[in-house]
C-alpha cells in the first residue's frame, strides 16, 4: 500500500517505522494554506493542484495526516481523489477554537469566554474582557493553537498586557500555517484535566484510552510534561462518552479519529477544551500509548476507519506513561545523551529524539516542538506517578546561551 502523508517526514518517524514493518510505502507532501474565506467547494481542486505539482497521485492508495493544521487539506484532497472523506465544514469548525466554541452543539459544554480580534491592542483587549464580565484568573490562547503553545493564565489585570503580547506572537506564527488566527480569553477552570483518544465509526463513538495530564496544569503556563494513560473504562467514563456522542453528532464528525480534552470545574461540571479530528501527538502518542495500554494498533485503525473490518480487540491491560522532557530555558541543547540514558535506565519502551545537541529550542509558552519523548509500560497508576517524579528530578534537558 502506498500512502501519501501530508506533513514532513522528520515529524513522522514513528509512522515511518511502523510503515516499514507493515508493507506500507509512505510519501510526503506539504499542502498549501487554504484561504478559508473562499468557497468550500473550491478547496479540493485548490489542494489537489498544489499537491500534484510535486507528487503523482495515480498510484496513491490512501491519504492521511497527523498535523493539526492539515486536516482540512487532507479531506479536501481525499474528496478530489474520490476517496471517502469527512465533512469539510465540520473540519473548518474544529480547526479554530473560536468557531468551535460558537457552535450550538458546543455552547453548553464550555466556560465563559470572549474573542479578541486581530489588530486589537492590549489595552483595548483588556477593556473587551472586562466589558464581557469575565472574572480573573483567566486564560489567553490563540484560536488555532496546539501543543499548549501560547496558552497563558492571567491572575490579575496588571498581568494582562505582557501575556496578551506573548499569546498574540504565538498566534501570528501559527497563522503562517493555517492562514487565520484570533485570540481567545476565557475564565480559568480550576479543576483536573483529562483527554480521551478514540474513533467515530459509522456514527458510533469508540473511546479507547484516557489520559491524565501530569503534573496538574494549574498555570501560569500549560505545557504538558506527561500523559498517564489507561484503557478507557466504560463504567467510569459515562460522562465522557455522553459528551463525546453529543458533540460528534452535533458537529457532524464521523469516520474519524479524535482527541478530546476536558476539565472539571469546582461544581463538578465537565467542560470541553478541545475536540481534534486526528490522532494525538503527531500520531505517536496515540499509537505508542494505545499499544501499551490495549495492544491495539492505532495506525492500522486509522487506515481501516472507512472499511468494514474495523475491529477493536484489546490484548493488553496496562498503564502507559508518556514523558515529554520539559525545556527549562530557551537556548542551545547540550548533553542529550545523558537524558536519554536516564530514560533507558528506567526501562523505557521507546525513546524519541526530535532535536539534537546544538539545536536551538524555545521554552514554554513559545515552543511548538518536543525534544525528547519516552514511553513506559507500568502495572499501576501509582507506579507511573512514582516514575514520573523520578524522571522530573533526574531527566534534565540542558540548554545554554552558547552553541559551543
Amino acid at each position: 500500500m502506498k500512502v501519501l502523508v501530508l506533513g514532513e517526514r522528520e515529524s513522522c518517524s514513528d509512522y515511518v517505522a511502523w510503515a516499514s514493518l507493515n508493507n506500507v510505502i509512505p510519501v510526503f507532501a506539504t499542502p498549501p494554506v487554504i484561504d478559508l474565506d473562499t468557497p468550500v467547494e473550491s478547496w479540493p481542486k485548490s489542494v489537489s493542484d498544489s499537491i500534484r505539482a510535486d507528487v503523482s497521485l495515480a498510484d496513491i492508495d490512501d491519504v492521511i495526516s497527523f498535523h493539526d493544521s492539515y486536516q482540512i487539506q487532507l479531506d479536501a484532497l481525499r474528496e478530489w481523489m474520490g476517496l471517502p472523506s469527512r465533512d469539510l465544514r465540520t473540519l473548518r469548525i474544529l480547526a479554530d477554537k473560536t468557531s468551535f466554541k460558537a457552535h450550538p452543539a458546543v455552547r453548553r459544554y464550555i466556560t465563559k469566554h470572549v474573542d479578541l480580534p486581530n489588530g486589537m491592542n492590549a489595552a483595548a483587549a483588556l477593556d473587551t474582557v472586562e466589558e464581557a464580565g469575565l472574572s480573573f484568573p483567566l486564560v489567553l490562547k490563540p484560536s488555532n493553537g496546539f501543543y499548549s503553545a501560547g496558552v497563558i493564565m492571567v491572575t490579575q489585570p496588571s498581568e494582562f498586557a505582557p501575556a496578551y503580547k506573548q499569546t498574540r506572537r504565538v498566534g501570528s506564527v501559527l497563522r503562517q500555517g493555517t492562514g487565520h488566527t484570533t485570540l481567545i480569553a476565557e475564565e480559568y477552570i480550576d479543576g483536573k484535566e483529562y483527554a480521551v483518544d478514540g474513533f467515530v465509526k459509522d456514527g458510533a463513538v469508540f473511546p479507547l484510552q484516557i489520559h491524565r495530564k501530569l503534573p496538574p496544569l494549574v498555570g501560569p503556563l500549560f505545557h504538558e510534561v506527561a500523559y498517564l494513560t489507561e484503557p478507557f473504562d466504560e463504567a467510569l467514563g459515562v460522562g465522557f462518552r455522553a459528551m463525546l456522542e453529543a458533540l460528534t453528532r452535533g458537529l457532524g464528525l464521523n469516520n474519524s479519529p479524535f482527541h478530546a480534552e476536558f476539565r472539571f470545574d469546582a461544581e463538578g461540571r465537565q467542560l470541553i477544551l478541545e475536540l481534534a479530528p486526528r490522532l494525538c501527538g503527531g500520531g505517536t502518542t496515540t499509537y505508542q500509548q494505545l499499544a501499551i495500554c490495549t495492544g491495539m494498533d492505532a495506525y492500522a485503525l486509522l487506515h481501516s476507519v472507512y472499511k468494514t473490518g474495523f475491529e477493536l480487540v484489546a490484548t493488553e491491560d496496562a498503564v502507559a506513561l508518556e514523558f515529554d522532557a520539559p525545556i527549562p530555558d530557551s537556548g542551545f541543547l547540550h548533553a542529550l545523551d545523558e537524558a536519554v540514558a536516564v530514560c533507558r535506565d528506567r526501562g523505557a519502551v521507546t525513546v524519541y529524539l526530535d532535536k539534537q545537541d546544538g539545536d536551538y529550542v524555545l521554552a514554554p509558552p513559545l515552543n511548538f516542538e518536543t525534544v525528547l519523548t519516552a514511553y513506559f509500560k507500568l502495572d499501576s497508576r501509582a507506579s507511573a506517578e512514582a516514575l514520573l517524579a523520578d524522571l522530573i528530578d533526574n531527566c534534565k534537558l540542558r540548554t545554554s546561551a552558547s552553541k559551543e
